[in-house]
């Protein structure tokens, strides 16, 4: 199955807190939190990152192949463990960042969540 029927509903994961993701986007640049999650987790092209502004918070968005096929994302409980899981994934990535990566951080969003990880002086 290359493509989601369309009938097909997707079905969202809740992901960790979005000062990862934010300080993530923001070190790396845009769309490479979906990256790390992709090849992580041998997500499909479908995958999407959606932010809800009313739950305000991120998902993982993945087609009926990713949710109940892909044993990475972790099948029946994935709704409960993907918050963890992404948390690692980010976690792993931030390691790996150096002084002057996080130096190069302009905006005020990717520095307020800077702040909140303890990576930077707090942005008022």
């Amino acid at each position: 199955m290359s493509e989601l029927p369309k009938e097909a509903a997707p079905h969202d994961l809740p992901l960790c807190p979005n000062r990862l993701i934010a300080a993530v986007e923001a070190v790396r640049g845009s769309g490479f939190a979906l990256k790390l999650l992709r090849e992580h987790l041998g997500l499909r092209a479908s995958a999407m990152l959606i932010f809800s502004e009313y739950a305000d918070c991120y998902f993982l968005q993945l087609d009926d192949v990713d949710r109940y096929q892909n044993s990475r994302v972790g099948m029946l409980d994935a709704m409960s463990t993907m918050p963890f899981r992404s948390s690692e994934i980010f976690r792993q990535e931030i390691s790996t960042w150096t002084p002057s990566d996080i130096a190069r951080v302009v905006d005020i969003d990717g520095l307020k969540a800077l702040g909140e990880l303890g990576l930077v002086s707090p942005v008022a």
